[in-house]
């Protein structure tokens, strides 16, 4: 067997290093991909360029994501992509800094994870809406639910994507507030699957699969109030320790602010 060396020096970057996922796009605008790199180990020089492209056929769209040592993502809006579609894939490449394009590392192809439907729609809003709300469920006229963004906080949509600290402090009360509504208020009936609360009942078994719906729904129904109450506070508490990790991120901030 013939093994061919790579005399470039050039490296394969590892597929399990990169992750590129689309978010759900708002009527007709173009998505926005979010992209996670690990770049360490691979003793790239620290001035080396990174550059991401889309790619389709011969349609390119090119973002410059700063060097190896300080990576810098362009803003949301320019993470936009307007000139190739979303069936795109993606390619990663870190190039040699002094101005030769010589290439140092690469992965080629990559297929971003494509958006879901959201449980929960996101709104920045204004002062006549929240205030000084820094944020809050609304359930508007459908009584679906809907998170308002105060708008006058920068970076506000993005601090609730991303922001570990911010998620384990609101995440946790945006689901009480959520099942409650449902369950509580609308008289929601869990086992319905053509209700329209059905993603979030489903979301709420996954969290505590071993105890049976609560029901609250009959015209007498203190004793049943009173189950889903507790049923509601079991399914926050293991969002808060399984998927936001609250306790434990809240405090992981503290310790580095003080």
């Amino acid at each position: 067997m013939i093994r061919r060396l790579n005399r470039t020096g050039r490296r394969q970057i590892a597929r399990s290093d990169i992750s590129v996922r689309l978010r759900p796009t708002e009527g007709n605008e173009p998505p926005i991909f979010d992209i996670e790199l690990n770049l360490e180990g691979y003793n790239f020089p620290v001035d080396a360029r990174v550059r991401v492209e889309a790619w389709r056929s011969n349609t390119v769209q090119r973002w410059d994501f700063g060097t190896v040592g300080l990576p810098t993502a362009p803003s949301d809006e320019a993470r936009r992509m307007r000139d190739v579609p979303q069936s795109s894939q993606f390619r990663v490449m870190v190039v040699a800094g002094d101005g030769s394009g010589r290439l140092l590392g690469h992965l080629p192809s990559i297929r971003p994870v494509l958006p879901q439907k959201s449980l929960l729609p996101v709104r920045e809003a204004g002062e006549d809406e929240l205030g000084e709300e820094v944020w809050r469920v609304d359930f508007g006229d459908d009584d679906l639910p809907e998170l308002l963004l105060n708008a006058s906080v920068g970076g506000i949509s993005e601090i609730v994507r991303s922001d570990k600290t911010f998620r384990s402090l609101v995440m946790p009360a945006v689901l009480r507030s959520i099942l409650t509504h449902g369950l509580i208020d609308e008289r929601a009936d869990p086992d319905d699957d053509e209700s329209p609360w059905e993603g979030w009942f489903r979301l709420a078994k996954s969290l505590h699969p071993d105890v049976d719906f609560p029901q609250a729904q009959s015209d007498d129904f203190d004793t049943d109030l009173t189950e889903a109450r507790e049923w509601i506070e079991a399914v926050v508490r293991a969002f808060a320790k399984e998927r936001v990790f609250a306790a434990g991120a809240y405090d992981s901030a503290w310790r580095m602010g003080a």
